[in-house]
């Protein structure tokens, strides 16, 4: 949870710092530059530096101002011709729209500099840099985490060939941290502290204090999910040694909160509650509502770990309160979850279940997946204390079906971002391929000039014309051993990746049967208490019996699903090897169809499995009949099983 909103802080703070390549003059001041724009005579080139400068200081405070310096900066530039600064000035309308969280628009302003950009001109190579990185951020917020690492991957590249000065190496470092966030979002926290020791090592080397103290904010949130509490700290102490450096007064404050939620996760919320007081007067100041929501909430979450629940209520009223006035969803699912956390301690079983019943009502909680599956788990628990197992176990199920599904969303997402990495891989490869063979091109070319050139020569040459030819050999000799090592090359990350598709499949079942098994023996023992309790009259005890026959066919249906599922695999490997051999023809879903009739699957089961009609799986069939060009009375399951 933490990691999530650690994401959240960097994207919307770290775009704005990254991204201020301004050239001014430390003795210049925004006014200065804001006075000099009113000179006549002022050479285009300065005058569209400076609107850059000052439309770009406008973006976190006016957009109209912002949209107007800039627009401005743009019309210039284009008058003048200045690829470079016409880039600046997309990147920068880009920016702009990313911090108003116009995702869409972002992606149509970093294409637009795209468009101006040319690997070849060396001045360009930051600027396209910085547009891959905003549609990197764009897609990241539209969670489409494979496009997002393609264009971080992208941006890394021509920084790579940018000169290495600190502000290209600055740039680099933060471009690694957002690749830390991506492979983090998809669970892959291996590849993701991977890149941000890569950050660390660059922001050290060059004293960029400010991307130091992200790096070392991004551990606290990897082991502060990790519930490594003592390393958590280390790593907020850390941070704020960077971040007092450069005087990060807003960073600094997130990392008191941080440090006082590791203060409640270990039970001590007396050193959280002056924490939480300091920053509470803090927010006050500023007086914006969400901000002070959050803080009361903090404050109840303590007073409820102390047993002081007039205080917590109190606080929590305060939250509810500004929560209304900001009108933030994810702040009054978080008041919910602690009022009927308040309930459950005081014994208040009832009114804590019409608390979460209440929030969970609400339509608009239906883009809050992750909070919603909580909630569930929470109403289960308030149930089996208020001795309602029947309620119980359908909101533990409704748990287990968002929790199922985020699950397949996630392994999803890491199944595209393993094919984006093979796609980037691949095409790097054909790249460098062509290349290698844009030199044999050249050669031969340079080499028949030469033999026409020999041709005409004097009898005096001859000797010089074979030691040519010789020489000629033996480069092309070379050059083909070149090409063939590339092709070898791009050959082995195909097999790296099929490889990697292999183990993930294999990953996924294992999951699969985990999740399924870990599901049933919840439901034996929630079966099991069901049988110890004592029931009074007839009604109770059908309601209970009826309980355990559900209970039991959820666990007969899972059973069954492992098997099939095992079944599946088993059969797909062979099957599908031969199939595709065979049958080049047939699609993915007949393919899928076809497995399912070798298993003796039959059209309904087999609807049911891919979600399908009846009347589809009918469909599938006479196709496969006719790719197949199976006989006229001859069985299309018998025909299937003899493959």
């Amino acid at each position: 949870m933490i990691k999530n909103i650690w994401f959240i802080l960097f994207f919307l703070t770290g775009i704005l710092h990254a991204q201020n390549d301004q050239q001014q003059a430390p003795d210049i001041t925004l006014e200065d530059i804001k006075n000099q724009l009113q000179t006549k005579g002022l050479p285009i080139a300065t005058q569209i530096d400076h609107l850059l400068i000052v439309g770009f200081d406008y973006v976190t405070k006016s957009e109209d101002s912002a949209v107007f310096y800039l627009r401005k900066a743009l019309e210039l530039s284009k008058v003048a011709k200045d690829s470079f600064n016409i880039i600046r000035a997309y990147n920068r309308f880009s920016v702009l729209e990313k911090y108003l969280e116009n995702d869409l628009n972002t992606l149509k302003y970093a294409d637009s500099a795209l468009q101006y950009g040319s690997a070849a001109n060396q001045k360009h190579l930051a600027g396209i840099a910085y547009a891959h990185t905003n549609r990197g951020l764009a897609y990241n917020y539209l969670e489409r985490f494979d496009l997002s690492l393609e264009s971080f991957l992208k941006a890394n590249k021509f920084l790579l060939k940018d000169d290495q000065d600190i502000q290209t190496k600055t740039y680099l470092a933060e471009n690694y941290t957002h690749l830390a966030a991506i492979y983090s979002s998809i669970k892959n926290n291996e590849t993701a502290l991977e890149c941000i020791k890569k950050a660390l090592i660059i922001s050290k080397s060059i004293d960029a204090y400010w991307e130091t103290g992200e790096s070392y904010e991004f551990m606290f949130a990897h082991y502060f999910d990790e519930k490594q509490y003592s390393l958590a700290q280390k790593y907020i102490d850390s941070a704020q040694t960077m971040y007092a450096k450069v005087e990060n007064v807003q960073g600094i404050q997130f990392l008191d909160k941080y440090r006082a939620e590791i203060y409640l996760k270990q039970d001590k919320p007396d050193l959280a509650i002056p924490i939480y007081d300091t920053l509470l007067q803090l927010d006050k100041k500023d007086s914006i509502a969400y901000i002070l929501a959050e803080g009361y909430t903090f404050l109840s979450k303590a007073y409820t770990n102390k047993n002081t629940f007039t205080l917590a209520e109190k606080y929590l009223d305060s939250a509810r309160i500004q929560a209304s006035i900001s009108e933030n969803l994810s702040h009054r699912i978080s008041i919910a979850s602690q009022q009927a956390k308040i309930y459950k301690q005081k014994k208040q079983l009832g009114l804590g279940i019409l608390e979460l019943q209440t929030i969970l009502k609400n339509e608009e909680i239906s883009s809050f997946q992750e909070s919603k599956k909580d909630l569930y788990k929470e109403l289960s628990e308030l149930y089996t204390l208020n001795k309602d197992p029947k309620n119980a176990f359908l909101s533990l199920q409704q748990h287990y079906r968002i929790k199922d599904s985020l699950r397949a969303i996630l392994q999803k997402n890491k199944f595209n971002v393993i094919q984006s990495e093979f796609n980037y891989n691949e095409l790097s490869a054909k790249l460098e391929s062509k290349n290698a063979q844009l030199q044999v091109s050249k050669a031969e070319q340079k080499l028949s000039r030469d033999k026409t050139y020999f041709t005409f020569g004097v009898l005096g040459l001859i000797l010089l014309f074979f030691l040519i030819s010789f020489y000629r050999q033996k480069k092309l000799n070379t050059i083909k051993r070149e090409n063939l090592i590339a092709k070898q090359e791009v050959l082995s990350i195909k097999q790296e990746a099929l490889d990697a598709q292999v183990i993930f499949k294999n990953k996924q079942i294992t999951d699969f049967a985990i999740h399924i098994s870990e599901k049933n023996e919840l439901l034996e023992k929630i079966k099991l208490k069901l049988k110890e309790v004592k029931v009074i009259n007839d009604t109770h005890k059908a309601v209970v019996k009826d309980t355990i026959h559900f209970i039991n066919n959820d666990i007969d249906q899972n059973k069954e699903k492992i098997q099939l599922y095992q079944q599946v695999n088993e059969t797909n490997d062979s099957f599908r090897a031969k199939i595709d051999q065979l049958y080049s023809n047939l699609n993915e879903k007949e393919k899928k169809v076809a497995t399912m009739l070798r298993l003796g699957q039959p059209s309904k089961q087999i609807a049911l499995q891919l979600g399908i009609s009846a009347a589809s799986v009918d469909n599938y069939r006479y196709n496969l009949r006719k790719k197949m060009e199976i006989p006229k009375g001859h069985s299309l399951k018998d025909f299937i099983k003899k493959i």
